[in-house]
């Protein structure tokens, strides 16, 4: 049990909670502060729980707490006894049932946090039957169920994506390293520009330039016609030799065929 206490103290005193807690003075929280504590580790898994325990009734603090505790599928050890006596130890801040919460919770807080956010959107709103008799509450629901298909593909999706190491951070740093690459060209050239401009005659030696570049396409242009052209009589004098070589083959089996 010392171990487990030690663990919570640690978690709970690094961020996101920050309590500057010790053993002794975790273990000296009266029930209501420890209450508050679990709920300031719930609210961390589930914003919607960040509330001052002090502004509610303790039933209804027990019951909003044993709810997402159940979203998050958090099984009481045995020892605590059945769901009635861990219901009434929430309310009253009981520390063997509290403990084993805080330690379930903060050594999975990752985990829990997606497990609460899909909850939102996955935790079926069942419908009364006799409700579904009614043709637009029954195509209401069908949407709703349809959308709610459609979100945990988009999930999957998502999640596939992150494990495949996709990571639109370094895509965004490979476009700044390219964008910063083309403006430091772009400098270049200007400076290669301007100590041209300075060279007398420049325009005239640019065009030549011009000239020189159209006149190396047209060379390298000719130079790979004359390629194709290579190419093309290989393969037709190939195809003659063969034709040639089917000829002399049909006249020696002519012959051979004659007679005597």
């Amino acid at each position: 049990m010392s171990d487990q206490i030690k663990f919570i103290v640690e978690k709970l005193n690094k961020e996101p909670f920050k309590k500057n807690y010790n053993l002794i003075t975790f273990d000296s929280l009266e029930p209501m502060q420890l209450l508050q504590v679990l709920n300031d580790v719930l609210a961390e898994i589930d914003p919607k729980h960040s509330v001052d325990i002090r502004e509610e009734m303790p039933d209804q603090t027990a019951k909003r707490m044993l709810s997402l505790l159940g979203i998050l599928k958090y099984k009481p050890p045995a020892n605590t006894g059945d769901m009635s006596t861990f219901r009434q130890g929430l309310v009253v801040g009981s520390k063997p049932v509290v403990h084993p919460v805080l330690y379930w919770l903060l050594q999975k807080t990752n985990e829990l946090k997606k497990r609460a956010y899909l909850a939102r959107f996955l935790v079926k709103l069942e419908v009364p039957a006799e409700f579904l008799q009614d043709d637009t509450v029954a195509d209401t629901n069908k949407q709703y169920e349809e959308l709610m298909e459609g979100f945990k593909n988009l999930h999957k999706e998502c999640e596939q994506l992150k494990m495949s190491g996709f990571s639109t951070a370094e895509i965004r740093r490979d476009i700044s390293a390219m964008e910063e690459e083309k403006d430091q060209l772009l400098k270049r050239v200007e400076r290669l520009r301007k100590r041209v401009e300075t060279v007398q005659n420049y325009q005239r030696m640019l065009e030549m330039a011009r000239q020189l570049r159209v006149e190396k396409e047209r060379e390298e242009y000719i130079a790979q016609q004359k390629q194709e052209q290579k190419n093309q009589l290989f393969h037709a004098e190939q195809r003659l030799q063969r034709a040639q070589q089917q000829l002399k083959d049909i006249r020696h089996a002519a012959v051979d065929a004659k007679p005597e």
